[in-house]
C-alpha cells in the first residue's frame, strides 16, 4: 500500500515588490515560511499557523498559489513525500522575528530572489514571479 503525501502549507507574504522569506535552520537553505500540517488542520489553517510560528506575523486573505507535491530529504536522512499548498498573501504589519525552525527572516525582492534553494522552492518562485498569487 504507498503512503500517501504528508500535507505541507506555506504562505509568501508580499510587500510591494518583496517577498519574506525564512532561512531553514536544518539546511540554511531560504523558502516561504510554512511546514507540516497537525491533525485535524485544513492547508489555510496550516499555512497561518506556521507563518505566526515562524514570523510572528498574520495576514488577511490568502490566494491560493499553487500546490506542489515534492520529496524532501532531511538531514538526517529521512525522505518524506510531501503535497505541500502555498498561498500568497499582502503584509498587514506587525515586526517580523525568527522563531521557531526558522534562524533567519528577510524580505527579498521579487527580481532579486536567493539562488540557494530547493527545486520546490524554485518553483514558488516561478509562480510568484508569473502572477498566480
Amino acid at each position: 500500500m504507498k503512503k500517501r503525501p504528508r500535507l505541507g502549507a506555506g504562505v509568501a507574504v508580499l510587500r510591494g515588490d518583496e517577498v519574506l522569506l525564512v532561512r531553514r535552520g536544518d539546511n540554511g537553505r531560504w523558502d516561504v515560511p510554512g511546514g507540516g500540517a497537525q491533525a485535524g488542520e485544513t492547508p489555510e489553517q496550516a499555512a497561518r499557523r506556521e507563518l505566526r510560528e515562524e514570523t510572528g506575523l498574520t495576514v488577511g486573505s490568502l490566494r491560493p498559489l499553487g500546490t506542489f507535491p515534492h520529496r524532501h530529504t532531511y538531514p538526517d536522512g529521512n525522505v518524506v513525500n510531501w503535497e505541500t499548498h502555498v498561498y500568497a498573501a499582502d503584509f498587514a504589519g506587525g515586526e517580523a522575528r525568527a522563531g521557531d525552525d526558522a534562524s533567519e527572516l528577510r524580505w527579498w525582492p521579487l527580481g532579486g530572489l536567493p539562488g540557494k534553494v530547493s527545486e520546490t522552492t524554485r518553483a514558488y518562485f516561478l509562480a510568484l514571479r508569473t502572477g498566480a498569487g
